[in-house]
């Protein structure tokens, strides 16, 4: 499994589609697609939106979710960076945030490799170099 973070609006997801030579078929959107089949594509894209989602729906356990996410065939796991800037006020949205940095730290720590894209340029913090 491979983790690429990053910024909202760094062109995550298209360094994905060249990187690997896929197409967005190829990847879930979890801002909207169904929570049960959530990991049952190659990779997944807008994953902090979907842990939201999952949250709202009643999973109150970061692990449960965890454990969606490793025991599934996803191979590209795309999300965007929440953890930076202001607290959230509405409980749901800082949830989330704590949800996003608990799941990424277990996350990355089971990837090959995780790349920080930063205004579409790659940077890889663990694994080999692109």
């Amino acid at each position: 499994m491979e983790l690429i973070i990053g910024g909202a609006y760094n062109s995550k997801l298209n360094f994905a589609l060249k990187y690997y030579n896929l197409k967005q078929e190829d990847f879930q959107n979890g801002a909207e697609c169904n929570l049960n089949d959530a990991f049952n594509k190659k990779g997944i894209y807008n994953l902090h939106l979907l842990i939201r989602r999952f949250i709202i729906s009643g999973i109150n356990d970061y692990n449960k979710i965890i454990e969606k996410i490793l025991l599934s065939n996803t191979e590209i796991i795309i999300c965007t960076e929440v953890g930076n800037g202001v607290v959230p006020l509405d409980r749901i949205d800082n949830q989330m945030r704590e949800y996003v940095g608990r799941i990424l730290s277990i996350i990355s720590e089971k990837s090959t490799r995780v790349i920080r894209i930063y205004y579409g340029i790659p940077s890889v913090i663990k694994g080999m170099d692109i």
